[in-house]
C-alpha cells in the first residue's frame, strides 16, 4: 500500500501528535474562528499577519525585548490560527498550505534577521540559519509529496525558540548555540531526505 501523500513539511512522527493537536486547536480556538469569519478575515489574511508580526519583532527586539516575545508569541498563535479558521470555514487549499509556508518562513527568517541587526547571532550563523530552514522544510515537502516520508525530523524550533524566549527575557545569550546546533539538526534532516527523494523521484520518473 502506497503511503498518503501530504502537503505540509511533517515527518511522521510529528504527523502522530499533528493530527490530535490541530483537533485541540479546533476547539479551543473555534469561536475564535467563527468570529473570525463572520468578520469576513481570510486564513490567507491571518498567514499574512506573521510577516507583519516579523516586522514589529525587528523594531522591538532592540529596545522592547519583553514585548518583543508577545509579538513573538502572537506570530506563532498566528501560524496556528490561520489552519483552523481554514478548517472551521471549509477554505483549505493547496495554495493556502503554500502561503501558510511561505509566511512562516518570511516570519522566521526576519526573528533571525532581528536578532542578528542586534548582535544577538553572529551573521554568519543567520545567514545559514535562514538558508537551512527554507531546505529542511522544502526537502520534507517534497518527501511527503513524494510518498517517501522521513519517520521522525528534528526540528530547529526544540532548539531555537527556547534560547530566544531565555535571550529577550532573561538577557543570557545562548542564541549561537541553539541556532548552531538548530543548522546542525535540519542539515541531518536535508541529508536524509535528499536521500529517500534520489529514489523515489527517480522511480517517479522512471514510472511515467
Amino acid at each position: 500500500m502506497r503511503e498518503q501523500c501530504y502537503a505540509d513539511s511533517y515527518s511522521r512522527a510529528e504527523r502522530i501528535i499533528v493530527n490530535p493537536g490541530r483537533r485541540l486547536l479546533i476547539l479551543v480556538l473555534g469561536p475564535l474562528a467563527s468570529a473570525a469569519a463572520r468578520l469576513k478575515v481570510t486564513p490567507n489574511v491571518v498567514s499574512a499577519g506573521q510577516i507583519v508580526m516579523g516586522a514589529l519583532f525587528i523594531a522591538l527586539v532592540g529596545s522592547r525585548p519583553r514585548l518583543a516575545i508577545v509579538v513573538f508569541l502572537v506570530a506563532l498563535l498566528l501560524d496556528a490560527f490561520d489552519g483552523v479558521l481554514a478548517r472551521r470555514t471549509g477554505r483549505m487549499t493547496r495554495f493556502g498550505a503554500f502561503f501558510d509556508q511561505f509566511c512562516d518562513h518570511a516570519r522566521e527568517t526576519m526573528v533571525i534577521a532581528g536578532l542578528a541587526a542586534h548582535d544577538a547571532i553572529a551573521p554568519a550563523l543567520a545567514v545559514l540559519y535562514a538558508f537551512a530552514y527554507a531546505a529542511c522544510n522544502l526537502t520534507l515537502y517534497l518527501c511527503n509529496h513524494y510518498r517517501a516520508a522521513l519517520p521522525v525530523a528534528v526540528k530547529s524550533y526544540f532548539l531555537v525558540y527556547p534560547a530566544i524566549l531565555v535571550y529577550l527575557w532573561f538577557g543570557q545569550n545562548w542564541l549561537n548555540w541553539g541556532v548552531g546546533l538548530g543548522i546542525v539538526a535540519m542539515g541531518i534532516v536535508i541529508v536524509l531526505g535528499l536521500a529517500r527523494l534520489r529514489v523515489a523521484m527517480d522511480a517517479a520518473y522512471n514510472g511515467r
